[in-house]
């Protein structure tokens, strides 16, 4: 049905108009071919840089399906250090992306997030961050040392 759909589209509004139909995880998407979500995160990048005055030092991307490949592309291929860009897919770790860092679960979007914001470890899944990170950092806030963990009411 949703090829149909597709196929429909392309044929009329497609041919009428300067669109691209794109078939999304769970959508269909019918854009300008002028524009897409990698040209809005690269204006978004040049307007943050020029009206703050300087560039994003922290840029993070987070995207699940094939309509998002733009934005990774966009930002990989900017101008900021490679250091600073962040570029998430999330879902099954065999597909294809342009995303230089992978998550598995859409919950593992938020794990993130709050580990980010400097969130409770003992609350947020670590999964996502040894999924990022490639290991699970020591110290990080809101975790406990080995002699805390060992701690029963107060005492060692």
């Amino acid at each position: 049905m949703a090829r149909e759909c597709q196929k429909e589209l392309e044929n009329t509004v497609g041919k009428k108009w300067d669109v691209e139909v794109m078939q999304g995880k769970a959508n269909l998407e019918v854009r300008p071919k002028f524009i897409n979500k990698g040209e809005i995160a690269k204006r978004l990048v040049d307007s943050y840089g020029k009206e703050v005055g300087g560039p994003p030092e922290f840029t993070l991307c987070f995207g699940d399906d094939f309509t998002d490949e733009d934005m990774f592309r966009a930002l990989n291929g900017s101008d900021l250090p490679d250091e600073h860009v962040f570029t998430v897919t999330v879902g099954a770790s065999s597909k294809m992306t342009l995303a230089h860092w992978h998550l598995l679960e859409p919950s593992d979007v938020i794990s993130s997030i709050v580990l980010l914001n400097g969130g409770d470890t003992n609350v947020a899944d670590l999964g996502a961050l040894s999924v990022v990170e490639g290991r699970i950092p020591e110290n990080m806030s809101g975790t406990r040392t080995p002699d805390e963990q060992r701690m029963v009411g107060g005492k060692l």
